[in-house]
């Protein structure tokens, strides 16, 4: 790219932030910016930036760091991850089983008014075959119910007490999108995959909660140097603080909301998301996505694929994984969405469900115009080789993070 040189710089008005004595990312020999309003107002030389300086301007010495545009992540869920840091918080441990069990009895002291003990973040590798058991909690907290996702938030960990109030027994049937880990003798051990997690329901979060949860979420995204992204999953009590933040003028990243597709309705509820995103955007967000998921994880064996999982003596199972949404209901969806003009988020990680998301966004394409919908698909762990083309003929995205494209120990 050119050297901007000073010619870039206004030449009146004082700045509102200069940097400077750094290298500009993609302005040539630049080594300075400055700022007014919200606005870059010159690119170029120390020398000649410095002339922008008033007695307000706050000037920030770079030392030779780079200065690079904010980052935007297509796929990140701020309030969860906000909410849970503000209580048991144990993505930050070591995946060790001990680690989680003393960061769980020190919240559970320091919380004794709490009626539930919620949180989450823990590790499938830190237990036997991905799957925590309910005595540990049990012995730390037996008279109150323990709810802890786990990091990728599929599955979750439970106590005897959370069991017990949802009435889970060894006669409890595995919900259609979901299963409860039992012992031999058909016992729930305390693990919850999937839809198995919603049989448990802690009292929700208010809205203040929500408000807070996505205001720390920002601040770590900022520090981080991202300014924007799609939040991957957004319901009614999550849209509705984030459209308070943006009102408030609190909202300060680019925020794209992707609306929650109910897989236990149907079409029905197409009105309710035109709605929703008509009502909820404005100021620095939008709500004109669906999120739809349509299968599980590998690790959790939810994930849809088109030949049978294997048993660990490599003999094939009679489990393919799970397809959240009928593909037949699937492609009417899509083609309904893509009319609509929403664009549709579809997660996918299995072969099976790659495909499944592929043939509805063909079967929109063949129904509706052509237009640029910047469809996307999530994770795409396991992609049949014939699937690979498709994406580029129709125009959908792969948006397949750095995050997804590693080998976790319990997928080994």
């Amino acid at each position: 790219m050119p050297d901007p040189g000073p010619s870039n710089a206004p030449s009146t008005g004082t700045a509102d932030l200069l940097l400077v004595g750094g290298a500009v990312y993609g302005a040539g020999s630049a080594d300075s910016i400055a700022v007014r309003g919200a606005r870059i107002a010159a690119v170029g030389a120390s020398a000649d930036v410095r002339g922008l300086a008033g007695p307000a301007t706050r000037v920030v010495d770079l030392h030779g760091r780079t200065v690079l545009p904010g980052f935007q992540d297509a796929h990140v869920h701020p309030p969860s991850a906000g909410l849970t840091a503000m209580r048991c918080e144990l993505h930050d441990q070591a995946a060790d089983p001990e680690a989680y069990l003393a960061v769980i009895r020190s919240y559970a002291a320091a919380n004794p008014d709490v009626a539930w003990i919620l949180g989450g973040g823990w590790a499938m590798p830190a237990f036997p075959g991905g799957v925590p058991r309910k005595e540990p909690l049990d012995a730390l907290v037996p008279d109150r119910p323990v709810y802890l996702p786990s990091r990728d938030g599929h599955s979750a960990w439970v106590n005897s007490r959370a069991l017990q109030l949802a009435g889970i027994t060894r006669d409890t049937p595995d919900p259609e999108h979901g299963r409860i880990e039992r012992d031999p003798h058909g016992e729930p051990t305390g693990t919850l995959h999937e839809g198995a997690m919603d049989l448990v329901a802690p009292p929700p979060p208010s809205g203040d909660d929500w408000e807070a949860a996505i205001l720390r979420a920002q601040a770590h995204l900022h520090s981080l140097g991202i300014t924007a992204w799609q939040d991957a999953i957004v319901e009614p009590d999550t849209l509705a603080a984030y459209r308070t933040l943006a009102e408030r003028g609190e909202l300060t990243a680019k925020v794209v909301g992707a609306l929650w597709w109910d897989r236990e309705r149907g079409e029905e509820q197409i009105d309710e998301l035109r709605e929703q995103r008509s009502a909820a955007t404005g100021g620095r967000f939008r709500a004109t996505t669906v999120k739809i998921m349509q299968d599980g994880v590998c690790e959790n064996f939810t994930a849809a694929m088109l030949d049978p999982y294997l048993d660990g003596h490599g003999h094939r199972t009679g489990n393919e994984g799970i397809s959240m949404v009928e593909p037949a209901l699937l492609r009417r969806v899509v083609t309904l969405l893509d009319r609509e003009a929403f664009q549709v988020h579809v997660h996918a990680i299995g072969d099976r469900a790659v495909r499944e998301a592929l043939d509805a966004f063909e079967a929109a394409r063949a129904a509706n115009a052509r237009r640029d919908a910047r469809h996307h698909m999530a994770h795409l762990q396991v992609v049949h080789p014939d699937d690979v083309p498709r994406f580029a003929q129709l125009d959908v995205v792969a948006n397949a993070q750095p995050l997804w494209a590693c080998l976790d120990p319990q997928m080994r």
